[in-house]
């Protein structure tokens, strides 16, 4: 910065007084003006600490905000298995790609999982067969999520809670199910959710359905896949059918440790059960009790032996899967089915439990993705 400062003389060649007052108050200014910079320029940095100190304090005190919401509410979860069931299956239904629907059948909204991939994707194949999942004994249509995360992006893919499963309970007024009853119960869903011809997939009960609804209703069906199916008389009676045949019924659930010992008969390899999910599962088995008994007595005879002598109707190219370390459907009814179905292939997995998409992922989708496509 510069200053032009104009000297008066006076007679003698002298600066006058004036001018020199001038030139007093001059650097007077000057001097304040650079002070002044100095100390603009010495504020800024603290302001600029001050200012990233606050904006970190106030981040930290945000994230121990949040930190403290997800807390609570994983102990409020923890502590409350309802909800606990509801989130977690809200989160496997979004990992899945499957949504939650409700479809009309016999004047009951049925729960159905669904899979969500938009008819605009390029993946989706809407002329391809829809695939129908049933799912096994005491469980629902969440288990079979797995498989059908294996097709959704391709496959129109859906899972009912077959009556009497899941949130599907059995209203008072309604009679448990025999075989014929589930069969014909499968067919009024296809119509209802305008499923046309169908590929199904089933688990043990659900395998042994499949079987039956592919010999009632050959026109329904393009392809099966028998999952350690039931249905049938084993050439070798596990420790659990024994039990069966003595008039005991292993599957069913009245406290934690049936709980943990038919979740042990299911898996080769258990899988870990957060406290509160098996509680919840554990209280709905026990409120159901009472109807379980009634549609273990009318499904008992068609899940040991009721689809004998139905086998030669089948015409649907059939797979069927058993894992040999099968704790409930023994695998040696494996060649009794593949046996009885003209156009079937059978796969035995090694070490693969009752649940063998579970147990053996990686096999049961080469085996499912080869034979479906």
């Amino acid at each position: 910065m510069y200053l032009t400062i104009s000297i008066e003389p006076n007679r003698k060649g002298l600066p006058t007084t004036q001018s020199m007052r001038r030139i007093i108050n001059s650097r007077s200014i000057l001097t304040d003006q650079i002070q002044n910079q100095s100390d603009i320029a010495n504020a800024f940095p603290k302001r600029a600490k001050l200012s990233v100190r606050r904006v970190f304090l106030r981040s930290m005190k945000v994230v121990a905000i949040i930190a403290a919401i997800c807390v609570a509410s994983g102990v409020i979860l923890w502590n409350w298995p309802t909800a606990f069931y509801t989130v977690a299956t809200a989160a496997a239904r979004f990992n899945s790609g499957v949504r939650l629907e409700e479809i009309m059948v016999r004047g009951v909204a049925t729960p159905t999982l669904e899979g969500h991939i938009s008819s605009s994707d390029a993946r989706l194949q809407p002329d391809r067969t829809p695939i129908l999942f049933l799912h096994g004994w005491g469980t629902s249509k969440e288990a079979m999520m797995g498989e059908m995360k294996w097709f959704v992006s391709t496959r129109r893919v859906i899972a009912p809670d077959l009556p009497g499963f899941g949130a599907n309970m059995l209203q008072p007024d309604q009679p448990a199910l025999d075989g014929s009853g589930y069969v014909k119960w499968i067919e009024e869903f296809r119509i209802a959710a305008n499923l046309g011809r169908v590929d199904v997939v089933g688990e043990s009960m659900g395998g042994a359905l499949a079987a039956a609804y592919a010999a009632a209703y050959p026109d329904s069906v393009r392809r099966i896949v028998l999952q350690s199916a039931a249905g049938l008389e084993a050439p070798k009676l596990n420790a659990f059918m024994r039990d069966v045949h003595s008039g005991k019924n292993p599957l069913l659930i009245a406290s934690s440790s049936d709980f943990d010992r038919v979740i042990g008969l299911c898996f080769a390899k258990p899988p870990p059960i957060p406290a509160p999910f098996k509680q919840f599962l554990l209280d709905r088995a026990i409120s159901n009790l009472p109807r379980q008994k009634e549609m273990v007595e009318a499904l008992q005879h068609f899940l040991m032996n009721g689809n004998a002598g139905i086998l030669g109707s089948i015409h649907a190219p059939t797979l069927i899967l058993y894992g040999s370390a099968d704790q409930i459907t023994d695998s040696s009814l494996l060649n009794v089915y593949r046996d009885g179905i003209q156009n079937s292939t059978a796969v035995l997995i090694e070490g693969a439990g009752h649940v063998i998409f579970y147990d053996a992922p990686k096999e049961t989708l080469l085996a499912l993705t080869a034979f479906l496509d």
